[in-house]
């Protein structure tokens, strides 16, 4: 649980390594901030996408249907929180987002540490992906292969799960 300010900074410097200029919401950023934050999870999202399609194509030339239909369904998954990501509200409701209102420093860590967890489940599941395409390449068993593409559709499904909390963090935020 965070309770001082500088418990955050972890979690600010973590996303930082990851989208450069992350200023963790500084007020006259905030939007900025949101859409990077965003524009982050779809670009790891879509390297997921990739090694998928990558097991998907070739498992489909080889007429091997039950590990392309595993990717296929993984891969639909991705598209939907790729989507959501994309269409997700920036704050137009939320006093967050406005230049005259400010937040509580719980809320605003609360955030960041959202953010930070999205990001790290996000890239768990480019992992996952990842050891989906090199035990396809390897000529793993073919359950091993599948159990990847599952997986990592589990982790997407989780993901947008978590992310789509994050409205409830929004609307809960209390202006100070």
């Amino acid at each position: 649980m965070i309770g001082l300010p500088t418990d955050a900074l972890p979690y600010v410097r973590g996303i930082q390594l990851v989208i450069s200029g992350y200023s963790g919401y500084t007020k006259d950023k905030r939007r900025e901030t949101d859409l990077a934050v965003r524009h982050e999870i779809i670009r790891a999202a879509g390297r997921a996408q990739v090694h998928l399609e990558n097991v998907h194509d070739q498992s489909y030339r080889d007429g091997n249907v039950d590990i392309t239909r595993s990717c296929k369904q993984a891969m639909e998954e991705i598209d939907q929180f790729r989507n959501e990501l994309d269409k997700a509200e920036t704050g137009h409701d939320h006093p967050f987002f406005s230049t005259h209102k400010s937040i509580s420093k719980s809320d605003l860590k609360k955030l960041i540490k959202h953010d930070h967890d999205v990001i790290e489940m996000v890239t768990k599941s480019v992992n996952i992906a990842n050891s989906c395409e090199h035990a396809h390449s390897a000529g793993s068993e073919k359950v091993d292969v599948i159990k990847f593409a599952r997986q990592c559709q589990q982790m997407i499904t989780s993901c947008r799960g978590f992310f789509n909390a994050r409205s409830s963090i929004l609307k809960g935020m209390k202006r100070t």
